[in-house]
């Protein structure tokens, strides 16, 4: 049967509502086939929903958005990721989507790649297909992984792009195994969800996607032509390019930039209309800020 559509979910709060627009801009532009998304938000209001329409506006008959509200209470004693837990939600996706496969996506991403190939993979007997693969003894969490066991030189992957398949996650119950696992070591997510699922699917149980599916662009990588193709760049790390004076320290802004200029947020500068909830996320990240300083004081 020959393939009409994708699936892709993403989850966001309005945090990250100027990269979520980026990514949904750069995936719909990239993309052969039409795209039915899936969208799981907190704080959005009706207006917020008309805006991505807008910034979509250009991508009309090609795409059909779904919006699910989720309120992330059930995650608040776990701990979060520079205080945001709704990263949580993407645990519970098998329990709120009507589908046997999905691409999940993180929103801070650019994308510059067709996503139908990924989309019609066959996992065979996995579970997940993951790419930004290093080991357990580099991760945030090695101290904490290796005291329970696991092995220092296993693969861990970042979370942030994943081929899902959702009918054999529901056969394995995984979510209640990422549950149980977070309610036992609930202050130890360092990397929130991302830490679960690497405990659950520890050794080699995902399979590995091309590394052109999640490329990671931290604050300081080397910069990246706007018009490169055939990847999916992901802005791993902190500050991100829409944080405060995100313009000015990150070094693949004019990536972000080329894609923010089609989008409803093409004015949208980082330090302006800076909200409490925006100084809060700033505060938050501030040995972040000092490092890239520090970092380029000393080059």
């Amino acid at each position: 049967m020959e393939l009409s559509t994708i699936c892709v979910a993403l989850c966001a709060d309005k945090n990250i509502e100027v990269g979520l627009h980026v990514t949904l801009y750069s995936l719909l532009e990239s993309q052969q086939h039409s795209v039915r998304i899936y969208f799981l938000q907190k704080g959005y209001n009706s207006a917020d929903i008309v805006k991505i329409q807008k910034t979509l506006q250009p991508f009309d008959g090609k795409y059909e958005l779904k919006v699910i509200d989720f309120d992330d209470h059930i995650f608040s004693k776990y701990r979060g990721l520079y205080g945001n837990k709704f990263t949580f939600v993407r645990l519970m996706l098998s329990s709120l989507l009507p589908e046997d496969k999905v691409i999940y996506l993180d929103s801070d991403l650019v994308v510059k790649k067709d996503l139908s190939s990924l989309f019609c993979l066959n996992l065979n007997e996995y579970v997940i297909g993951v790419s930004g693969i290093g080991n357990i003894g580099y991760s945030l969490e090695n101290k904490f992984f290796i005291s329970i066991g696991l092995d220092n030189d296993a693969r861990y992957f970042n979370a942030g792009v994943m081929l899902i398949n959702l009918e054999k996650w529901r056969q394995l119950n995984i979510t209640k195994q990422c549950l149980e696992f977070a309610d036992k070591y609930p202050n130890m997510l360092l990397a929130a969800d991302q830490t679960i699922l690497n405990y659950v699917f520890y050794k080699n149980n995902f399979y590995e996607l091309d590394k052109s599916y999640n490329v990671a662009l931290y604050p300081s990588s080397v910069f990246i032509e706007s018009d490169s193709t055939n990847g999916v760049f992901h802005f791993v790390g902190s500050p991100k390019p829409w944080d405060f004076l995100g313009e000015f320290i990150h070094s693949n802004y004019p990536l972000f930039q080329s894609i923010l200029s089609k989008t409803e947020f093409k004015n949208y500068k980082t330090y302006l209309d800076l909200s409490f909830a925006k100084l809060k996320r700033t505060l938050r990240l501030s040995r972040s800020y000092y490092k890239i300083s520090t970092n380029r004081f000393r080059q």
